[in-house]
């Protein structure tokens, strides 16, 4: 064999380890849903997210479809934020890319009579840098699973609702996701007369997946109101099938396929409950309990190789190791004070929140980071009231400020199958957001 057509052989051979073990990489999940690690509006997020039982309007879109049709009229929210990922794996930073992005909220009530409203609505989140991020690590190398890829994707939850007099409403919806699966990816390259040649023929489709979103709430009392909200399950699931022809004449020849099967950006179940009571006419608090199916978390990629080129091994697979990740319960509290004035209104928030880890310890073939949160958020907001003829319909303009201490935690794995692969993680996540809510 020439020296030169082996180098040929082994860069194309190289060139198809280096694609699958991308893919492997790749193909790990990532979790949870943007809006639920920070909340959908400044005021939202000023409250750790307990607004499950006080959102209406645009806001409601995501927290509690139910709210949509409760606004005094159409509404638009437009807002920014932007997070800084400070976290660390043994005492360096984890390289956790910052998330910023915008958010979109609409909500339009119609009355169809005196005691019923229709209501439209739509939350939208798009990142500034991403519509979805696929980052490339490892199952083996420590990194925080839920948090570096989660911030970095689109989401798209378009909702309706009915209200009964202001006292109770309905509302449902879906969050939309597309999955990736291929008819046809195929790839020849080789080498004839002594000159490469290549070529390929893609054909992938993207299915949407829908998630059902029901949200009720209801006020039993002048200063009580509460909600109920489900959230299915929704994953972006990968079905790639990828055939490489390879032809070197005197060398090798063949063919290698790579199937693969994995799921990104899973976002679990989950069922929440919210009750808030205004405890003074300008004081309100609000508290919610959401629980999570996280142990429906898929398993790590399912990547299978076969290689026909005449050289062993013929087949190379992964071994898929279970997640065994575990159910969790939310907690979140938020306080909201009101003080009115003749034209601008000022509202100051606060909460809290705590959010255990799912992630399993870590003793196996897989190394991922996480740890029990604590959410400490604060805020405020004013509402442009009566500023005619500047102002004829009110603005409301929030800020919402949170600081998440991911706690410490040191992962030992089974000394006698990994040793010297023991790992610390933890830190810190800040995020600052600003939004705009126009009345039309």
């Amino acid at each position: 064999m020439r020296p030169g057509r082996t180098a040929r052989a082994l860069g194309a051979l190289a060139a198809a380890a280096g694609l699958t073990a991308g893919l492997a990489a790749a193909a790990r999940p990532a979790a949870a849903d943007p809006l639920d690690e920070f909340g959908f509006g400044s005021a939202a997020a000023a409250t750790a997210g307990a607004r499950t039982a006080t959102a209406t309007g645009p806001e409601a879109a995501h927290h509690n479809p139910g709210g949509v049709a409760l606004g005094d009229g159409p509404a638009l929210l437009v807002g920014w934020g932007y997070g800084a990922m400070r976290l660390r794996i043994n005492g360096r930073d984890a390289r956790v890319l910052d998330a910023h992005g915008t958010a979109l909220g609409l909500a339009v009530p119609v009355a169809l009579d005196r005691a019923w409203t229709l209501g439209l609505g739509l939350a939208l989140y798009l990142p500034d840098q991403f519509l979805a991020r696929v980052q490339l690590i490892p199952q083996s190398e420590p990194h925080f699973v839920l948090l570096d890829n989660d911030p970095h994707r689109a989401v798209f939850e378009p909702v309706a609702a009915l209200a009964y007099r202001g006292r109770l409403g309905l509302g449902v919806g879906a969050s939309i996701l597309a999955d990736a699966r291929s008819n046809k990816i195929l790839f020849d390259v080789g080498v004839v007369g002594g000159e490469k040649v290549g070529q390929a023929e893609l054909d992938v489709e993207l299915p949407v997946r829908l998630a059902p979103l029901i949200g009720v709430w209801a006020r039993p009392h002048d200063r009580v109101r509460a909600g109920l909200t489900y959230r299915g399950q929704l994953s972006l699931d990968l079905s790639l099938d990828i055939l490489a022809d390879v032809q070197i004449a005197g060398v090798v020849t063949g063919d290698v396929l790579v199937s693969l099967r994995a799921s990104n950006y899973f976002t679990p179940a989950r069922v929440g409950g919210g009750l808030a009571v205004e405890v003074l006419p300008d004081l309100t608090l609000a508290a919610d309990l959401t629980w999570n199916r996280w142990s429906a978390y898929p398993p790590a990629a399912d990547l299978a190789v076969l290689i026909a080129l005449d050289i062993a091994p013929p087949l190379v697979s992964t071994e898929v190791p279970l997640a065994a990740f575990t159910d969790t319960v939310d907690g979140k509290l938020g306080v909201e004070y009101r003080r009115r004035g003749a034209r601008t209104d000022v509202t100051v928030r606060a909460g809290g929140a705590w959010r255990p880890s799912p992630v399993p310890p870590q003793i196996g073939l897989t190394s991922w980071a996480d740890g029990d949160r604590v959410i400490l958020t604060a805020g405020a907001g004013v509402t442009l009231a009566d500023w005619a003829p500047v102002l004829t319909r009110p603005i409301d303009l929030d800020l919402g400020l949170q600081w998440h201490q991911v706690a410490h935690r040191l992962t030992r794995k089974h000394v006698e199958t990994h040793p010297g692969q023991a790992f610390s993680s933890g830190g810190t996540l800040l995020h600052a957001g600003l939004s705009a809510t126009v009345r039309f």
